[in-house]
């Protein structure tokens, strides 16, 4: 989620989470490469270097036309990259097609010109596998979501594959809704609502 004007980063006890930047493009190049990390997001595959970029730019183009998008995650110990968290623009289909799954954006500006969306800010998180495990996505996430409420956003969904049972456990300790299976890269995604009103996490 792209800060406003007058806030430069988020803080926790434990991680920064601040704007991208032309310098962090290298980290996102090479977690996005890693099978392990990808299976989850996008298409599922490992993605080629001109993809991120692709992305990057995408992110840049949110941060300028719409004050979203996701943010990298830094860990305030030594400065070392985690991953990236927050709010990007997202979209999703009115109706569902017959016979089909509702489409969803990342970015609203990628919908098709005649598709009838629903503007709603996804919040997203995918960390490096090297720091999976140590609860960073769960304290990225909290950050988000209160700066959320302060800018009064009233509805937040998560897309989450199936598979993914760590984000999906991180999404279950904010008390997150299912709310149904949606078209997103080519193959289906669960979507869940965040509660607004949150209670603390749970430590499970």
């Amino acid at each position: 989620m792209t800060l406003l004007a007058q806030t430069d980063v988020l803080e926790t006890e434990r991680l920064c989470l601040r704007r991208m930047d032309q310098s962090d493009l290298e980290y996102f190049i090479a977690i996005h490469q890693d099978p392990d990390v990808a299976r989850y997001i996008g298409g599922g595959n490992p993605r080629p270097p001109p993809e991120t970029e692709k992305w990057f730019q995408d992110v840049q183009d949110s941060y300028a036309n719409a004050d979203l998008g996701p943010l990298t995650v830094v860990r305030k110990a030594d400065g070392v990259r985690v991953g990236r968290c927050g709010l990007s623009d997202a979209a999703v289909e009115r109706a569902a097609p017959p016979g089909a799954l509702r489409r969803a954006w990342l970015f609203r500006a990628l919908a098709p010109a005649d598709a009838e969306i629903e503007p709603l800010p996804e919040l997203g998180y995918t960390f490096g596998k090297a720091h999976w495990g140590q609860g960073y996505a769960t304290e990225a996430a909290r950050a988000v979501i209160e700066y959320a409420k302060l800018r009064q956003f009233t509805q937040i969904m998560s897309v989450i594959h199936a598979d993914n049972h760590g984000s999906r456990g991180v999404a279950a300790k904010f008390g997150v809704r299912f709310v149904d299976l949606v078209d997103m890269f080519g193959r289906p995604f669960e979507r869940y609502h965040w509660p607004m009103a949150l209670p603390e996490p749970s430590v499970a």
